[in-house]
């Protein structure tokens, strides 16, 4: 089982626009509505792959109840002890780009992140891997991910950035997997800092293997052996990017851990379903056919 946390998921509204225009009455022709976060997008991929998944997320209201019921899966829900609503975030579509409109997560008290800790340290036991995905929510310590990092008896993978990213570090995680403008913020590296370079820098301070995106430049994976690898995406015209880091993670950790491939083809497989993701209308969904489509167009170069 893939063990899945993520502390700010959200009610997402994804709406198209044949043309947005700032400052003017914006007409949607089509708006969906899903449940969405950084987790549950990996969580949902996974579920898609045919990977046993078990996600641990806090939610809050009514539209915590709405995420909670639309996502087809083992989950562990931790109720805001206040009742707080889970966040509603937006992306709008128009035809050369997605626009993302974020509500900030509400608090999370000391006592529900300790309820979600203790859930989480129950299911490790039955854990292939541990995954631990995105920002952190008001009220809750820029060390949790070290923390949880360090209590793991299973390999750790993050995705995150700022401060919780930094602090992961130096407790070993198996791997992490920030963009490299991410990378370049958390460790206050030089604006011209390449990819590699920053996976370098995410490995000595700590990291066992790095993977650092560039965007249509593809990504740098540093093994902990020392090897460094370029992955190139496919050529695609994206519907919506939003959410592709996420399927990214998704296939990666189902290639890796469940079906024991190597890393370096995990990210490979991973990076088909990136591209996947990027030719559905709503984040963190995929089509089987799509990934098989795209996987021979995946290149890696080898890094000197």
């Amino acid at each position: 089982m893939i063990l899945c946390l993520g502390l700010t998921p959200t009610v997402q509204r994804t709406q198209r626009f044949a043309h947005l225009t700032l400052g003017e009455v914006n007409r949607a022709t089509e708006t969906i509505t899903t449940a969405s976060g950084k987790a549950v997008n990996v969580a949902r991929v996974l579920h898609t792959l045919g990977a046993p998944v078990s996600l641990i997320q806090p939610l809050g209201g009514g539209s915590g109840h709405y995420v909670h019921e639309n996502l087809p899966f083992e989950q562990e829900i931790i109720w805001a002890e206040d009742h707080a609503p889970t966040r509603t975030c937006c992306t709008l579509l128009s035809a050369d780009r997605a626009t993302e409109l974020v509500e900030e997560a509400a608090p999370l008290s000391e006592a529900d992140t300790a309820r979600v800790v203790a859930a989480v340290l129950a299911k490790l036991p039955g854990a292939l891997v541990l995954a631990l995905s995105g920002s952190l929510p008001p009220g809750v310590a820029s060390d949790f991910y070290a923390r949880l990092c360090a209590a793991a008896s299973v390999p750790v993978v993050v995705d995150a950035q700022k401060a919780p990213l930094r602090l992961a570090l130096c407790a070993h995680p198996y791997l992490v997997k920030p963009n490299r403008q991410e990378t370049v913020a958390a460790l206050g590296l030089p604006e011209s800092t390449e990819a590699l370079g920053c996976a370098q820098a995410l490995c000595a301070a700590g990291a066992q293997n790095a993977l650092v995106s560039a965007g249509k430049a593809g990504a740098v994976l540093l093994t902990g052996e020392g090897v460094a690898w370029r992955i190139l995406p496919p050529e695609i015209t994206p519907l919506n990017p939003i959410g592709s880091g996420d399927a990214l993670m998704a296939g990666l950790l189902f290639s890796h851990f469940v079906q024991q491939e190597t890393l370096l083809n995990s990210v490979r497989f991973g990076t088909a379903c990136a591209a996947a993701n990027c030719l559905t209308l709503t984040s963190g969904v995929v089509h089987p056919k799509d990934i098989n489509q795209l996987l021979p167009q995946v290149v890696l170069e080898s890094v000197q």
